[in-house]
């Protein structure tokens, strides 16, 4: 099964093709081939094309449409977690990195906003694992002192405070893996729960 992000260029490309040439989507589906989709999504990747942005706006596809329900104090730790490593992957020089934080930092943000009856909120399971992989990555740099939290540009015995960040941020990571531990119980029909 094709990943979710390809499905929705599809979608929209066959309802393009749908209004350009008057028919019901269901009958211009047969009009879209492969290679117009593929154009698409090339085009859309590709530095240089006009309307294109820097290589980080394309970020990989989710192949795991799951959602869980975790609670709105949980999601709120993952919130601040990914937020925190975007704005060290920024202070370091990492733009791709603080850019695709901070899009989950907003996925999940906009998912708290429509929390359900008992403070649960759904949320993809992709965005879960997506924010937690990179909050990781972004502690394991600061751990090893290859980053700073500090936005200085300078080093000053920062090692302790990077310490105590790099412990907070994976405290938040890890209360919303926990609650994503039943949806990672349930086999997915989708696909692996990593990104392609």
């Amino acid at each position: 099964m094709a990943p979710t992000a390809v499905r929705k260029v599809v979608a929209h490309v066959v309802s393009v093709m749908a209004r350009q040439v008057g028919m019901d989507e269901e009958e211009a589906v047969h009009l879209v081939v492969p290679a117009t989709v593929a154009d698409v999504i090339m085009k859309a990747s590709t530095e240089g094309h006009e309307g294109v942005a820097a290589p980080h706006a394309v970020r990989p596809t989710r192949n795991d449409d799951r959602v869980v329900n975790s609670s709105v104090e949980s999601l709120g730790h993952l919130v601040m977690a990914t937020a925190q490593a975007g704005k060290y992957a920024s202070f370091n020089g990492d733009t791709s990195d603080a850019a695709h934080l901070l899009d989950l930092a907003t996925e999940i943000g906009a998912a708290l906003i429509e929390h359900r009856p008992g403070g649960q909120v759904e949320i993809p399971v992709g965005a879960m694992d997506e924010a937690a992989q990179l909050v990781e990555a972004v502690a394991v740099r600061l751990q090893a002192n290859d980053w700073t939290v500090c936005a200085c540009g300078e080093q000053h015995e920062q090692e302790e405070t990077n310490l105590d960040v790099v412990r907070l941020m994976r405290l938040g990571a890890a209360r919303a893996l926990d609650a994503r531990r039943p949806a990672a119980r349930q086999p997915s029909d989708k696909g692996p729960t990593r990104n392609s």
